[in-house]
């Protein structure tokens, strides 16, 4: 798990730096930077993450984003241009209906 919120982070401020100084759109390097992450944790670690068992690369790719965005946001989110905005807070809104939808246990 340490090393999933590490490469997050590392993801997020390549992000931020990307999207506010060379104006790259955000779901252009969160995507990229997602698809860097799955391919270390099913090639490195055989698709395991905190002992969740073996994930698919979808579920890998998905958790990614989610942390990926969550990071974004807490840091430079307001430096972001409009359309970057609108594309995280629907990643973190279909999040939060996704949970919301889950069954209870």
């Amino acid at each position: 798990m340490e090393l999933m919120n590490d490469m997050s982070l590392a993801a997020a401020v390549n992000v931020c730096e990307l999207a506010v100084e060379e104006k790259v759109p955000v779901q252009k390097t969160v995507l990229s930077n997602a698809k860097a992450i799955t391919y270390v944790v099913t090639n490195r670690y055989d698709s395991q993450v905190a002992g969740a068992g073996k994930l698919s690369a979808d579920q890998i790719a998905n958790g990614s984003i989610i942390q990926v965005v969550g990071r974004v946001k807490q840091g430079c989110y307001p430096k972001l241009a409009g359309a970057d905005k609108k594309f995280i807070d629907d990643v973190l809104a279909e999040y939060e209906k996704a949970v919301k939808n889950q069954p209870k246990r």
